[in-house]
């Protein structure tokens, strides 16, 4: 799998829309680079971004189980404070095509978190893959 762009809003401390397109400039003038910056700058966030868009999970919250809206409300970590939702993006390119992985939560009208949404586009097509959100990791 070759990971083409990272997309996310409103993870951990980054607050508002992110991206990083890996088919641009610089990246595409090397085969090499580095996530590099001082501490609390975002680095491990990029890495959480692609976890949770593909898996579900954050290894440095909850190592080897899926992320859960307690998770969320006891580590308070994913959600930047104060925002209503996030979401995180990874489009891709594996053997079988291009697909992008999406992972987004919100609040209802009273505060409380929904459930996590996942799901997986197939971009050749542009359909949704018809899976439940607890089969989009293992896809």
């Amino acid at each position: 799998m070759k990971i083409l762009k990272i997309e996310f809003e409103n993870i951990n401390s980054l607050r508002g829309e992110h991206q990083i397109d890996f088919t641009d400039s610089p990246f595409t003038e090397s085969s090499l680079f580095a996530i590099t910056g001082p501490t609390g700058s975002g680095k491990s966030t990029l890495l959480d971004v692609i976890s949770l868009a593909l898996f579900n999970q954050v290894p440095r919250i909850q190592s080897g189980t899926t992320i859960s809206k307690a998770d969320i409300f006891k580590f308070g970590a994913i959600l930047t404070r104060n925002q209503k939702s996030a979401k995180a993006k990874v489009t891709y390119q594996c053997k079988i095509g291009k697909f992008s992985s999406e992972w987004s939560i919100s609040t209802n009208k009273n505060g409380a978190l929904r459930d996590h949404k996942m799901e997986i586009i197939d971009l050749s097509s542009e359909k949704l893959l018809d899976l439940k959100k607890s089969k989009v990791p293992a896809k």
